[in-house]
């Protein structure tokens, strides 16, 4: 009797882990579902982006034997300036669309597995824009974790580009939720926390949604491009690093990419970001890095959509 109790057990045991095999193989290779979004859905939104003038541009940090400062390279240094100058005012022409909406695939470090996705929408009416981001990332199946991060930026449109007046962030974490907001009081030049508390405020400053929207207005004639971020916490007086073209793959297929990276010190964390030089130079790539520089996601574009009307 004892002998068959334990047939029994073993094949119950036996059964339960291949039914659950069975149920994550078949969730890991069911269709993709796209996350539901409460908001009124955009309509098919007609792509009339208009490619920045090429050769695209250089960055300072070529290897020696593309620099424009090599010997014999006037002609091409020239050239390059040319190309910086049209890409300027290209982008000081057509500031932004009024409608963007842009899906990014998210993923587990660098090359590996897709754990989410990010939907990214900005909208400009008059001297007016609302820019909105939401990121959904699942653990195995759903399962082992689930985070929803959704982020608005509101603010002014202005000569120099983007100037947020508010910006807000919510996360829910396995059904917790975490809630921010904070005000760019520009006459005051005061960071004001929606829990207490303020810091000063420097100029030109961007939330950590609207940078990457805003550097396809900063000039890219250096290597160094100053810029402040709020990035939830702290107001930081940065600098990125223009790291040159790049081809990047992404689901879109291959396409020409401005890498930037921001300038930090050993041991500190920090991102990546490449912007598209076929489309207005918006934001097609983002990489988070650790302090030990090993990359814990990559966000990669998978759907551009815009409009100006």
């Amino acid at each position: 009797m004892v002998i068959t109790l334990l047939r029994t057990l073993n094949r119950r045991i036996s059964f339960a882990i291949a039914l659950s095999v069975l149920m994550h193989a078949a969730i890991l290779w069911l269709p993709q579902i796209r996350l539901p979004r409460n908001e009124v859905q955009l309509p098919p939104l007609t792509a009339r982006l208009e490619p920045l003038p090429k050769p695209l541009l250089q960055s300072v940090k070529s290897e020696p034997a593309k620099s424009v400062t090599s010997p014999g390279s006037t002609a091409s240094a020239q050239s390059t300036a040319k190309a910086v100058n049209k890409a300027e005012e290209s982008a000081a022409h057509h500031l932004f669309p009024n409608h963007v909406y842009l899906t990014f695939a998210v993923y587990n470090g660098e090359g590996g597995f897709k754990i989410g996705n990010a939907y990214h929408r900005l909208d400009i009416n008059e001297d007016r824009y609302t820019l909105k981001a939401v990121k959904r990332i699942t653990g195995l199946a759903g399962l082992l974790n689930d985070e929803q991060t959704i982020q608005t930026s509101r603010g002014k449109i202005i000569n120099q580009g983007l100037q947020p007046e508010s910006f807000m962030e919510e996360k829910i974490i396995n059904g917790r939720r975490q809630y921010l907001k904070t005000t760019f009081d520009w006459a005051g030049q005061k960071l004001r926390y929606s829990r207490g508390g303020e810091t000063p405020l420097i100029d030109g400053a961007q939330d950590s949604l609207s940078f990457a929207y805003q550097l396809s207005q900063l000039s890219m004639r250096t290597e160094i491009i100053p810029l402040a971020i709020f990035d939830g916490k702290l107001l930081e007086n940065g600098r990125l690093e223009m790291y040159g073209e790049e081809d990047i793959s992404t689901p879109m297929g291959k396409m020409r990419a401005l890498h930037l990276r921001k300038m930090h010190v050993q041991g500190e964390t920090y991102f990546e970001i490449w912007l598209g030089l076929e489309y207005r130079l918006l934001p097609v790539k983002f990489r988070r890095v650790d302090s030990s520089d090993k990359v814990t996601e990559e966000t990669v574009i998978s759907d551009i959509r815009v409009a100006d009307e």
